[in-house]
């Protein structure tokens, strides 16, 4: 069996148990695990699964922060063709309640307590059909996951085989749900097909540097699950994981791990910047392959970095492609990784498409379409929203807005619903962001549209300075007005400490959006 054969997540985890047995799997704290002990372990974990009566097609849940039993859990509940949901500890009770009454788990394995917050009493509080094993202190109602693990014991090595033997690579595997930006989270499915397809092209096109990696990533987020875990899981490599990101705690493990494989986003560079700490060979340290996206990176985050790197990548993609669609080429300049994000994958197509379907010339701007085997299934319980995520010839709408240019490569221009026109033109938010970030005193920021009487809309800028920084909105307004045309200028400014964070540590747009309701651009 080799990767290209692997049907199914299962077939991986045999496929590394047969050929490389001894080799370090998973690292969390004083406890190193090679992929036969993996194995194991997640047999153990799937004969209590059979045992508590989940089948093919049951929905199990993990509350847990980044962590190897959450991990288990997931390879465990994919083996026999039961779909697996993450759940991150930074959630509350009424999200907790929106994600389990959707989904409907059989079982919920919950990390309590954590944080100081009781999981398994807060949860208790709701009425739901499902059963809860806990990691820690077990209460009334629940079962410990010693006992759980114990009935398993029962099942029989043919019982365990003959489950497994019936998954099919169009089986939905996992159910992740996106950070409801626009509205109530959905619930994308993504089969085994997927995220095997997903795995595969990225070990294939990234290739060396995927030896080892940090998983400190929220585990209900597909960056933690595919691009992370699963990436270098199917090249065999070691996934060393830490509960929070805590930059402090990170670096000290990345010292003793020396892992060579780093997923950043915008808000990690930011984080860096916030932190004091400087892009140079020390702050690298091991990493041989950097491969960011989540949005526009300036390119002045990207210039100190690329000497200190091997192979540097920024990638697009979003939860329903599993993660990473498109890809720089191999050795781009940090002008070309900060302006383009590349082509589809290998295997993969990528088309700039109109309203209507049809392509887009050259320089024009139109949605981001994908299409292959990397894309999700659709959204759980909702056939309307699955109906509109294709195209009538099945390419997956994106929701972003891009350019195919002269050479080939794809800009990204933003968000299609954030899009705002003033004045009869079309403004997009990133490319405004994208002019600020480089400004010498600017952290971050975040443009939005208000009403206007006369321009229909105009601008409204959430800026953050870098820490000991000032800035001013004249000043502000000053510098856009030397690198874009007076359309595009915010007529608005506010000038922040921070911006809210999302669990999944992306900028809070909503509730941005929920502080400009009602505002008066008369002003």
């Amino acid at each position: 069996m080799s990767l290209q054969s692997c049907r199914t997540i299962h077939d991986i985890l045999n496929l590394h148990r047969n050929h490389r047995s001894d080799a370090e799997a998973a690292v969390q704290g004083d406890e190193r695990v090679s992929f036969a002990t993996l194995s194991k372990r997640v047999d153990d974990r799937t004969r209590a699964l059979l045992a508590h009566g989940v089948r093919r097609g049951d929905r199990v849940a993990t509350l847990a922060p980044p962590s190897l039993e959450f991990f288990i859990d997931y390879l465990s509940v994919t083996s026999i063709g039961a779909i697996w949901q993450g759940l991150n500890p930074r959630y509350q009770l009424p999200e907790y309640e929106y994600l389990l009454n959707d989904a409907k788990p059989r079982l919920v394995f919950v990390h309590s307590p954590y944080e100081d917050r009781d999981y398994a009493s807060e949860l208790s509080a709701l009425e739901l059909d499902c059963r809860w094993i806990v990691r820690g202190e077990t209460p009334n109602g629940a079962t410990s996951d010693q006992a759980f693990l114990d009935a398993g014991a029962a099942i029989t090595d043919a019982a365990l085989e003959d489950a497994r033997a019936a998954v099919e690579p169009e089986d939905i595997a996992v159910i992740v749900y996106t950070s409801g930006t626009t509205g109530k989270p959905k619930g994308a499915m993504l089969s085994q097909r997927a995220i095997v397809a997903s795995a595969r092209t990225n070990v294939e096109y990234f290739g060396e540097g995927l030896e080892s990696t940090i998983c400190a990533a929220p585990i209900n987020h597909v960056g933690a699950l595919n691009n992370v875990c699963m990436s270098v899981f199917a090249y065999g490599g070691k996934i060393v994981f830490y509960h929070r990101v805590d930059l402090a705690a990170l670096g000290a493990l990345t010292l003793a791990e020396k892992p060579t494989y780093l997923v950043a986003s915008p808000t990690a560079f930011v984080m860096m910047h916030e932190a004091g700490q400087s892009a140079d060979a020390g702050a690298m340290g091991s990493t041989k392959l950097l491969v960011f996206g989540g949005g526009v990176t300036p390119q002045v985050y990207l210039d100190p970095i690329a000497p200190h790197i091997d192979k540097m990548y920024n990638v697009f993609g979003q939860t329903e492609c599993c993660g990473i669609g498109t890809a720089t080429p191999h050795g781009a300049s940090t002008e070309l990784m900060a302006e383009t994000i590349g082509d589809a994958l290998p295997g993969h197509e990528l088309r700039v498409a109109r309203d209507d379907e049809t392509v887009c010339d050259v320089g024009e701007t139109g949605e981001i379409q994908l299409r292959g085997p990397i894309c999700a299934s659709g959204y759980w319980n909702n056939p309307e929203a699955t109906k509109a995520l294709f195209t009538s010839d099945g390419f997956l709408r994106t929701g972003d807005l891009g350019q195919r240019r002269a050479d080939g490569y794809v800009a990204y221009v933003g968000r299609l619903k954030e899009m705002y026109k003033s004045g009869g033109y079309n403004i997009y938010p990133a490319e405004l962001e994208q002019v600020l970030a480089t400004h010498p005193a600017v952290l971050e920021s975040v443009v939005m549209s208000v009403p206007h009487p006369k321009y229909q809309e105009v601008g409204y800028a959430f800026v953050v300075p870098k820490p000991g920084e000032q800035v001013s909105e004249s000043d502000l307004d000053g510098y856009m007005r030397e690198r874009l045309a007076n359309y595009k200028i915010p007529k608005h400014w506010s000038v922040e400490t921070l911006l809210p964070r999302l669990p999944n540590s992306k900028i809070d747009k909503q509730a941005l959006r929920k502080r400009l309701e009602g505002f008066n651009a008369v002003q």
